[in-house]
């Protein structure tokens, strides 16, 4: 019973390490598309700058992402899903939905652009890879 419950402890913790992790690399892949990154490093003011921009991206898109992600590893976990593709379009389809939802908010044509969807989808997209790379591919084993 004690074994059991400090399995299921080991595997929420795993699954937060796991989301902020996936935020953390969301947020750097949208600043990436923005700043150039041999500047980000280019002096200490610099790279405090990016750190912050990667911060408050990662939580933007953590705090935006949350109860679809919430739903996706409910699934995962549930099914015991373990396949990095499945992660993957699951980050992608989660950005896609925050692309679409800051579509609907624009009142001009200032955002309705290639570049923003490629950023939103691959910011997803390596968001859900980190996942799985930290959480996600030990889900079967997790369950039971």
């Amino acid at each position: 019973m004690i074994e059991a419950g400090a399995q299921r402890l080991r595997s929420i913790i795993g699954i937060m390490v796991g989301y902020v992790a996936a935020c953390l690399a969301a947020g750097a892949t949208q600043v990436l598309f923005v700043v150039e990154p041999g500047g980000m490093l280019a002096t200490r003011e610099a790279a405090a700058a990016a750190a912050l921009l990667i911060a408050m991206s990662a939580t933007q898109a953590g705090t935006f992402a949350l109860p679809f992600a919430i739903i996706a590893i409910g699934i995962t976990e549930g099914f015991g899903l373990r396949g990095w593709l499945t992660y993957v379009a699951a980050g992608m389809a989660i950005a896609v939905c925050g692309y679409w939802t800051v579509l609907a908010g624009d009142v001009g044509p200032t955002f309705r652009n290639d570049v923003a969807l490629r950023a939103f989808a691959v910011s997803g997209a390596v968001a859900g890879l980190v996942y799985w790379l930290v959480a996600g591919r030990r889900a079967a084993r997790r369950t039971g």
